[in-house]
């Protein structure tokens, strides 16, 4: 996802960033290093060699720090980055579980009722264009079982 546009804002003691989806937030206190009254933002800029994916800022000491858009949408748990985030977890996970598996990939293709094609976009983990329904069918087929845990947030001041 490319930044259109990124600013400062002191009052808030956050950072704005602006994609072609949405306007996001980013507090000082998840950066380094943290600007402070002593050590301000003196710029900020969208960094042309992340590909317009991240920004860099400049504090009054010379100090640099850059900021990926992905710790952006990380800290503000955006919905389609945590699906894509769960994608590759089970992705990764279904690649481990197939090279360990003593079926033959002809095998597994036949059990999941698919072509070679899709089953190696399955375990492709830069391809998001597949569902979550499809890597669970063929952990299926792995005899996996997938458990999906909710819990409650740990209060800010408590370890994780």
């Amino acid at each position: 996802m490319k930044i259109r546009s990124v600013a400062h804002n002191n009052r808030k003691k956050a950072f704005e960033v602006k994609t072609s989806r949405k306007t996001f937030q980013l507090p000082y206190s998840k950066i380094d290093p943290q600007p402070s009254v002593a050590d301000p933002i003196i710029r900020v800029f969208i960094d042309k060699e992340l590909g317009r994916e991240g920004f860099t800022y400049v504090l009054d000491s010379g100090k640099e720090g850059t900021v990926h858009i992905e710790q952006v949408l990380e800290y503000n748990q955006d919905p389609s980055y945590l699906r894509d985030a769960l994608l590759y977890k089970l992705t990764v996970e279904a690649q481990r579980r197939v090279k360990a598996s003593p079926l033959s990939k002809r095998e597994i293709i036949r059990r999941l009722g698919t072509s070679a094609t899709q089953f190696y976009r399955l375990l492709d983990q830069k391809n998001y264009q597949k569902s979550v329904d499809q890597l669970l069918s063929l952990l299926h087929v792995l005899d996996c079982d997938v458990d999906l845990l909710v819990r409650a947030k740990a209060a800010s001041g408590e370890a994780a």
